[in-house]
């Protein structure tokens, strides 16, 4: 027994490790360029790609789950609240909702870029930050147990409207899994306090990992 235990206290203390040696940025390039507060950022309301000609970048999941519009809105005012939580930034909001998808074909390849460009020429904005849901699927259960986890994918976009360049991207995507399942993620199961959190949890996480990655 004195060796099970001493056995599972080293495999916490290595995850522990482990987990904070990902967290140290491998290079100089990996540590996020701060957006100078000169520079007015707007921000679009959050919208969910049904077709590859709609991406600014990537590819969709197979098997998307589809997020209702009411919980757009919703994730609209959360990343307004962690915004002004994180930055002493002003942000402009757009509150024209983007027409993105209209007449578009299917296609195999990403055309949205032209399009959300257009629409911040139509905001007269300078930077404007593309928040974008790819994929959305609900936990089914409660915190205490789950018959499945939640599981969300989400991209923002920082976009240069003057020249037409995408300045920054910010990715995350999460299937929540239990500590047995997988002790390198000891330090998001003490983080979320051994809960099974839900889809809105992790958007959460994944606004403020993009406010750090874009540097605003």
């Amino acid at each position: 027994m004195h060796y099970r235990t001493l056995f599972l206290c080293t495999l916490l203390t290595c995850a522990i490790v482990a987990t904070a040696c990902s967290r140290r940025p491998r290079s100089t390039a990996d540590v996020p360029r701060v957006v100078p507060m000169a520079f007015q950022v707007t921000v679009a309301p959050f919208t969910q790609p049904a077709d590859t000609g709609e991406l600014i970048l990537g590819q969709l999941p197979e098997n998307q789950g589809r997020i209702e519009t009411k919980d757009l809105s919703a994730l609209d005012t959360q990343f307004k609240h962690i915004l002004h939580g994180s930055t002493k930034r002003s942000f402009a909001y757009a509150t024209a909702m983007p027409r993105i998808g209209t007449g578009l074909h299917s296609s195999a390849q990403p055309q949205g870029l032209p399009r959300w460009l257009a629409y911040g020429r139509a905001q007269r904005a300078q930077l404007l930050l593309v928040p974008l849901v790819l994929n959305w699927h609900e936990r089914e259960g409660s915190k205490a147990g789950v018959i499945r986890p939640a599981h969300v994918r989400l991209e923002f976009f920082l976009l240069r409207v003057s020249d037409g360049t995408v300045a920054g991207r910010s990715i995350f995507e999460e299937k929540q899994e239990g500590l047995t399942d997988n002790l390198l993620n000891v330090g998001t199961f003490i983080k979320r306090r051994g809960a099974w959190v839900s889809a809105n949890d992790l958007a959460a996480e994944a606004m403020e990992k993009a406010v750090k990655e874009l540097g605003l």
